[in-house]
């Protein structure tokens, strides 16, 4: 059963989240339009990243789940554009 509980999220909406590394916000925008299921995911995961050494590993993620969305050659056009 939910409540309603006004005043809950005020102390949320102070939070800022920190600014996305340049990186991982690109490799997220490659993922646009992919309707696979591990995107979503995959693209929260980028955003939130805030460790560098991670971002070849996610890269590497992105490679794999664009390919099995759109091919070889689209993930390889997408993520090219990026450099």
């Amino acid at each position: 059963m939910f409540y309603d509980t006004e005043g809950t999220d005020h102390a949320c909406a102070t939070l800022e989240a920190p600014e996305p590394n340049p990186a991982a916000r690109a490799l997220a925008e490659a993922l646009a339009g992919c309707c696979h299921p591990r995107a979503e995911r995959l693209a929260a995961r980028l955003l939130a990243c805030d460790q560098p050494e991670q971002l070849p590993l996610l890269r590497g993620e992105v490679l794999n789940l664009l390919a099995l969305s759109f091919g070889t050659a689209e993930a390889q056009r997408r993520l090219r554009a990026l450099q």
